[in-house]
């Protein structure tokens, strides 16, 4: 894992104190090294975490054998043992056992349709100086970043925000007020390719960019559609595709960890890893003797993970780290986490997240493997099952649609039911709006953005689309972008690669071939999952149908330390100026949570949230 950015402008010099700067922002990203190239017009930057051949062999930016390709790369290709030796029966040799040498040497042999033979994660550029032009790719999901700002003459991109306040001759980081906006007022974020950041944009996941005389392009090189189902057995399918997915992840020349948080994914993850230290010794080495896992857990009814994650760490031989903090901990912490994440995010879980790599670190581990994107591609969500009962009837299927919702109301309550097919069948704009009324905030809204277009109306329901429709959605648009952003900025900000095995995308397309009645039924999410890792699995585990993850009882810290911060900032002469949020219904909404009249946690947070992000990226007349 790495830390990447650059500074292309074809009619300029080279721009090297801007990319020096901004290769300095990024050292967390990077902490065994540096590099730098710089030729007319172009200027590269890179910060390297060591993983794979941990010699300098592997140092960036990386040059082709003939001296005319620099790529400087953030990710790795778990498949690169496989390529290498392909690309050796082509004739290639190679001087170095880097993935970095093997992504160049693939590019070099198939041009830009490398892209669709990588099986990882990654963020790259390459210069080449024959053709005048940058090649640029992100992976299929996104997993790892990569922002830019192109004026229609220069163009800088960088692994992080944050770097960007090193690009002076791009001007000053100012805000977007149309996704301030949302994400106040609709808890909306990460939904499209803009950022908290005026002009500056993201690299959508599956894309790639080339830059040359002719301008700036954008090419999709991989889509989520339906897929052939397996000839085999589905459920066999599932199994040796995620322990492939999970070998093949472990593959670094460094300690590799698990993030456990006792849910069915990161179970799955930690009980695989087992499974492989046991049959597969050599493949499971970088694992150590012991599986390493790191668990957050809070004493709070409801948000203790702590009697599931000993099920796994009992079922398996793992050396367990249990993580914990108090709301006057997470003040503390909050400078040093709002200034990692680069952009708000939806709900301090994420810090858990952040204090979990933090002790990931301090045991030494350089590699975690955690459960992110079990739920988007699996169907493990509750707003599946609506979505389910939903198609049922759209295809007459009365009676089976009856008969399962029959069995949520034996496993659940008449009010739970009745909730679930309110849901997946009330009109979309209804919805919309109760949605709306549920989540968002646009009482919040302060005076700086109000006047901006935007309605209830623009809230998409996640109970209107079909199943594999929201299925998509959420995997590309609105849950799993911004889940990996915060996985990325948690653990980088600690100098940690994170890999997620359920986004694999041999995996992910085979879930898209399965059927809805394999994935789920009208009482069971991510019903292929549980038959696939069963044997795997601790039984208590598999059959839990509650979602945690690294979840905080935010709204307990709202009344205590975290309330009396947030009053202190709702109630600052910067908060009221800056306008962003309506200074006077913070505050009330705060004295009504801690009073016990209402639940704000979440509302509460965003208000504080960008409030804090304003203050440690935005010059103070904003």
């Amino acid at each position: 894992m790495c830390g990447i950015c650059g500074v292309v402008d074809l009619h300029a010099p080279a721009d090297v104190e801007t990319v020096r700067g901004m290769t300095a922002t990024l050292a967390h990203r990077g902490p065994n090294g540096d590099g730098y190239f710089f030729a007319d017009g172009v200027a590269l930057g890179h910060r390297r975490l060591s993983v794979i051949d941990l010699t300098h062999g592997g140092d960036q930016p990386f040059h082709s054998p003939d001296g005319t390709l620099h790529l400087i790369y953030n990710g790795e290709l778990y498949n690169y043992r496989e390529l290498r030796h392909e690309l050796e029966g082509l004739g290639h040799s190679f001087r170095s056992a880097s993935d970095t040498e093997v992504l160049l040497t693939a590019y070099r042999e198939w041009g830009d349709a490398c892209v669709s033979r990588f099986n990882g994660m990654w963020a790259f550029a390459i210069w080449d100086d024959r053709r005048r032009r940058l090649f640029a790719s992100r992976d299929r999901f996104g997993v790892k970043p990569f922002y830019y700002r192109w004026s229609g003459s220069r163009f800088s991109f960088a692994s992080e925000l944050k770097a960007f306040r090193a690009d002076h001759l791009g001007g000053p980081l100012r805000p977007n007020h149309s996704i301030i906006r949302d994400y106040i007022a609709f808890d909306r974020f990460d939904h499209t390719d803009d950022t908290f950041f005026a002009g500056i944009r993201k690299l959508p996941a599956a894309h790639t960019l080339t830059l040359d005389d002719s301008g700036l392009r954008l090419s999709r090189y991989w889509s989520l559609e339906r897929r052939d189902p397996p000839t085999g057995d589905p459920v066999a399918a599932v199994r040796e595709l995620f322990l492939d997915s999970v070998r093949l992840r472990l593959r670094a020349d460094v300690k590799v960890g698990t993030a456990l948080s006792g849910g069915i994914d990161s179970s799955a993850v930690a009980c695989t890893v087992d499974q492989l230290l046991r049959t597969e010794v050599a493949d499971a080495r970088p694992v150590g003797d012991r599986q390493a896992t790191f668990t957050a857990y809070f004493d709070v009814p409801g948000y203790d993970e702590r009697p599931y994650a000993r099920a796994v760490v009992d079922r398996t031989i793992a050396d367990p780290t249990w993580v914990t903090f108090t709301d006057h901990e997470l003040v503390e912490a909050l400078p040093s986490i709002v200034e990692a994440h680069d952009e708000p995010f939806r709900s301090t879980s994420i810090c858990a997240g952040w204090f979990v790599m933090r002790a990931a670190r301090a045991a030494g581990i350089t590699v975690v493997l955690d459960g992110q994107g079990g739920d988007e591609v699996f169907a493990g969500y509750p707003a599946y099952l609506p979505a389910r009962y939903r198609d049922l009837a759209r295809r007459g299927r009365i009676f089976e649609l009856a008969r399962q919702a029959t069995r949520f109301n034996r496993s659940r309550d008449l009010r739970a039911t009745l909730k679930v097919l309110g849901r997946a069948f009330a009109p979309a704009k209804l919805e919309n709006y109760l949605r709306a009324k549920q989540s968002g905030s646009p009482a919040l809204v302060g005076d700086a953005l109000r006047d901006l277009p935007a309605s209830v109306e623009q809230v998409e329901s996640p109970y209107s689309d079909s199943l594999r429709t929201l299925m998509t959605r959420i995997l590309t648009v609105r849950g799993l972008p911004e889940l990996l952003h915060a996985e990325d900025r948690n653990s980088m900000a600690h100098s940690i690669e994170a890999r997620v095995p359920f986004l694999d995308y041999r995996l992910v397309e085979l879930a898209f071939s399965l059927s809805a009645g394999e994935l789920l039924d009208g009482v069971t999410t991510k019903k292929i999952v549980r038959r696939a890792l069963a044997d795997v699995l601790p039984p208590a585990v598999a059959a839990r149908t509650d979602k945690l993850g690294f979840a905080t009882p935010e709204a307990v810290w709202f009344r205590g330390a975290l309330g009396d911060f947030a009053a202190d900032v709702f109630s600052s002469q910067a908060f009221r100026e800056r306008g962003f949020v309506n200074a006077d219904a913070a505050l009330s909404r705060l004295d009504a949570h801690r009073r016990g009249t209402l639940d704000a946690g979440f509302e509460l947070w965003r208000a504080l949230n960008v409030e804090l992000w304003a203050r440690s990226f935005l010059p103070a007349t904003d």
